[in-house]
């Protein structure tokens, strides 16, 4: 079990900047607690500046929704993502945001952004990996 909620933040964003470092793709990796404050944090040198804002944004957005950012893209209709956007600040129905849960518990998420969606989804699976094993 991780000593606390920051060890598990760090080690998902350590995973993350692993993951990109093989794939050479420069990324920023957030991660939030269960209310929704950061907890870690890292912009890779080379990444633009507008990711962090946007990996915050996802791993918000899969904290209120309980749900993966890549599903909630498939399921919601685009003129709700519009609505819930106007409604509701710092959302983005992009892949790249994951809940991190211990056991059936969401304990936070996290978001990450500055590679194609694909590769968001991939990295952000790979932080959310390491957080559940360094339970």
């Amino acid at each position: 079990m991780a000593d606390s909620f920051l060890s598990t933040a760090q080690a998902a964003v350590d995973a993350g900047l692993q993951w990109a470092g093989e794939h050479e793709v420069k990324m920023t990796f957030v991660v939030l607690d269960v209310t929704g404050t950061v907890c870690a944090a890292a912009r890779m040198d080379g990444s633009r500046t507008i990711t962090y804002d946007i990996a915050v944004a996802k791993a918000n957005t899969a904290l209120a929704f309980q749900s993966t950012t890549a599903d909630l893209a498939a399921r919601v209709k685009p003129e709700n993502k519009i609505a819930i956007g106007q409604l509701a600040p710092k959302i983005a129905f992009l892949g790249g945001g994951i809940p991190l849960r211990r056991g059936e518990t969401i304990i936070g998420s996290v978001g990450v952004s500055g590679g194609t969606e694909d590769q968001d989804v991939e990295c952000a699976e790979a932080c959310a990996r390491a957080a559940a094993a360094g339970e």
